[in-house]
């Protein structure tokens, strides 16, 4: 098989499992269940701000009730969801739970994949994950858990493991390994430094690669390898880059969810962000009976409680700045199910700093 460079401009061997084409398109929710978890991996990058907290989260959005995983789905124009943590199998009916309530809601065809290291994974408790309709399983270290998992009918099953440099001999031997037992994939990520693991991968030696803010040196270099081992080997390997992450998964998703909620006059930028105007400094009747005599029509105005500030078309905010008495930016929001101003440009007023 010949290394092919797939939609998101990661790199693979043979064909991508449908957790990852989904990933790429922005088309998978992630679904946080649980922060809990019965390892410490050095390499980990879940945030500090979650970590061994018992906290379910869809995409931005913290889960308060079981409705609010199915919303953020729509909004989201979602085909399908990863369902991560933490390790998930300390909190296994909820995901049971969880896959089952999705498959109900959108259907056998939405796909759902779920992480585990598959260190408290037995025939029991993967029978019910199997039975309760889960696609895909990503198992990270637990050989165990792959030969079991395999035994089931009906879904995929590999292993998704970091690159980390100087391992190359051991990621050879897991790729026969894999090939050997059945195993329907390995997936390579490329590894990052987060908040929570500088310290340990700093300890070990690991550097940042030259002009990058998140990737490790080195850790691209090993995937390659095994990339070009793998090509001789029926198991597919796929190499998941930061790159991937940033550039395709969070950047298409967002897209997804800014195109589903945006207001009639909120443009999408290419980043996924909402740009609109906004006018502010002043009581959210006053600041609107104003904008009316500038003649924006109450359809084409948003008085945000929360903010306190009203939101119209950058083109009426370029109006209002030289109207009006109040302050007036023009700003990019994230739109998350809690936005907030990526950046915010002043159109009437100086700002000391800029939010990104």
């Amino acid at each position: 098989m010949e290394i092919q460079k797939t939609a998101g401009e990661s790199l693979a061997t043979g064909n991508i499992m449908r957790g990852c084409e989904l990933c790429i398109e922005g088309k998978k929710l992630v679904l946080f269940v649980t922060g809990l978890c019965n390892q410490n991996c050095y390499y980990c990058t879940i945030s500090c701000s979650r970590w061994q907290k018992d906290e379910i989260w869809a995409n931005e959005r913290r889960v308060g009730a079981i409705e609010d995983i199915v919303e953020e789905a729509r909004l989201c124009k979602a085909e399908g969801a990863g369902i991560t943590g933490g390790e998930p199998f300390m909190k296994l009916e909820r995901v049971i739970q969880y896959v089952r309530f999705l498959k109900e809601a959108f259907g056998k065809s939405f796909h759902i994949h779920l992480y585990t290291n598959g260190t408290l994974a037995t025939q029991e408790n993967l029978r019910a994950l199997n039975e309760a309709g889960l696609d895909e399983l990503r198992i990270h270290m637990d050989r165990r858990a792959v030969e079991l998992a395999l035994e089931l009918p009906g879904w995929k099953v590999g292993m998704e493991v970091p690159c980390l440099p100087g391992k190359e001999n051991e990621l050879f031997e897991l790729v026969d390994y894999l090939e050997s037992v059945g195993a329907h994939f390995l997936n390579l990520n490329e590894l990052e430094f987060s908040d929570r693991n500088v310290e340990p991968m700093e300890a070990l030696g690991l550097t940042l690669k030259a002009d990058s803010l998140t990737e490790v040196d080195g850790s691209r270099e090993v995937a390659n390898a095994v990339l070009e081992y793998a090509k001789d080997k029926k198991l597919p390997v796929h190499f998941c880059t930061a790159r991937l992450k940033l550039d395709y998964q969070l950047r298409n998703r967002l897209t997804n969810r800014a195109n589903t909620i945006r207001k009639p006059f909120e443009k999408v930028t290419a980043n996924g962000f909402l740009r609109k105007g906004v006018i502010e400094g002043g009581k959210l009747d006053v600041m609107a009976a104003e904008l009316r005599k500038l003649n924006v029509p109450d359809n084409l105005m948003f008085l945000s409680k929360r903010a306190n500030r009203i939101e119209v078309s950058e083109e009426a905010a370029q109006l209002a700045a030289k109207k009006l008495k109040f302050k007036v930016a023009v700003v990019e929001e994230y739109p998350s199910a809690e936005p907030w101003d990526w950046e915010k440009t002043p159109l009437n007023w100086i700002s000391r700093s800029r939010n990104h």
